[in-house]
């Protein structure tokens, strides 16, 4: 192997890095949109990073298919489910566990007094 000489022909005269207008930009993107086609694949057929390509659907407003929907779930006190998913959650460093009267379950700094923890946060939601 030898490095290449300055002048050789086989180096590229013009630099590695393309440039997009608008409208290619706008077209590459609706690209992913037509039925069956996926990002990564419109990516590598123009020969950008598929990070580009969500960049320019962000630009022009081409959001995702289909959006999350969150949904709060509330379960009861007395199910299995409720006490294994509390026990999932546990205290961080230099924290511990407080129940509320309700249920729920609040962190607060290790040596604080249950009672006063629970005072404020009721007098929060009371604010509310």
């Amino acid at each position: 192997m030898t490095a290449a000489e300055i002048g050789d022909p086989a180096a590229p005269k013009m630099p590695a890095r393309r440039f997009f207008s608008d409208e290619e930009k706008l077209a590459i993107a609706r690209e992913t949109e037509l039925p069956g086609a996926k990002v990564s694949a419109v990516a590598r057929k123009h020969g950008i990073v598929t990070g580009l390509l969500f960049r320019w659907r962000a630009q022009f407003g081409i959001a995702q298919k289909k959006r999350s929907k969150l949904a709060r779930v509330l379960l009861p006190d007395d199910m299995p489910a409720t006490r294994a998913l509390r026990d999932l959650v546990h205290p961080p460093e230099g924290m511990m566990a407080v129940a509320l009267h309700d249920g729920r379950r609040v962190f607060a700094p290790v040596g604080s007094d249950p009672d006063a923890v629970r005072a404020q946060i009721e007098s929060k939601e009371a604010a509310q």
